[in-house]
């Protein structure tokens, strides 16, 4: 019996809040494709592939320490997954404590997440599932 997508992402966030990144690799698509917008990053960006996803986490390299990112709710969308999240770190020169809430919209496809989109928050990522098709988010 294949994975749910609920669980699929689940996983991807089990790697996430123990901070293993190449654990996270083997729940992403070889094409996988992240989107950050400008309201959620200082480096919004879109991020393809692996070395997208090591890109995307490199670039707390020397700024924050102890990043994870925790599943606060997961709620299924009929084949889409959005989850409620937590960023968590540490800022390396302060030793502040940083927490950030979104929200992440997860495509998923034969056991493997293909695409994630960020969002502020659950209602905004709803609000994109309604304006677009889901073969085009």
């Amino acid at each position: 019996m294949a994975e749910s997508n609920v669980a699929v992402v689940r996983r991807l966030f089990e790697h996430f809040a123990d901070g293993q990144l190449e654990g996270a690799l083997e729940v992403l698509s070889d094409d996988f494709v992240a989107v950050i917008p400008p309201s959620l990053s200082a480096e919004p960006d879109v991020y393809e592939g692996h070395d997208g996803a090591r890109r995307y986490f490199a670039a707390f390299d020397g700024l924050m320490d102890d990043v994870r990112y925790e599943a606060l709710e997961v709620i299924e969308e009929g084949d889409a997954v959005i989850v409620r999240l937590r960023l968590v770190g540490r800022g390396v020169a302060s030793g502040i404590e940083v927490e950030q809430q979104a929200a992440a919209l997860h495509r998923v496809e034969n056991g493997k997440v293909t695409r994630i989109e960020a969002y502020p928050d659950v209602e905004a990522a709803r609000a994109a599932l309604r304006r677009a098709p889901q073969a085009d988010w």
